[in-house]
């Protein structure tokens, strides 16, 4: 074993999303999931878009300039899902929200994460791409424990 790396892991930098619309992609991402835009790469195909402190870069595999990131197997994933941390929300809220724009809500629940227990929430972008949208760990889950 050769030690420790030589630095230390603060969090999550970016994700790149692999999509075929990117017109689509930046009113889902921005409109329903928060983000905002960040910069503009073109001649990448890429959009990058601020998500906190972390980045979300899409880039539209549909056209020549996004080509340099199309999979070898066309639909195959390269991905599980990305979870996005929040300051907390009403769960409710969220889920009206989603219902506003068409998004169906696939799961749900108390999950573990990097800063301990949340609530999350699972949906999809429209290119299948799954979304994790993480409570804050202080956020008040009693009510979704079981009695005791």
């Amino acid at each position: 074993m050769a030690g420790a790396p030589p630095f230390e892991l603060e969090g999550l930098d970016h994700v790149v999303l692999l999509v075929s619309d990117m017109d689509i992609a930046r009113r889902f991402y921005c409109e329903v999931v928060g983000c905002r835009v960040d910069r503009e790469l073109p001649q990448c195909g890429m959009l990058q878009l601020r998500a906190g402190a972390s980045m979300i870069d899409l880039v539209n595999v549909s056209g020549e300039e996004g080509s340099w990131a199309r999979p070898a197997v066309e639909g195959g994933r390269n991905m599980d899902h990305v979870c996005l941390a929040t300051c907390g929300y009403e769960v409710d809220e969220v889920r009206a929200h989603l219902a506003g724009h068409g998004v169906h809500i696939g799961e749900e629940g108390i999950r573990y994460g990097a800063t301990g227990d949340g609530y999350s929430v699972y949906f999809n972008d429209p290119f299948g791409n799954q979304i994790e949208l993480k409570s804050a760990p202080e956020a008040n889950l009693a009510e979704f424990l079981p009695a005791p």
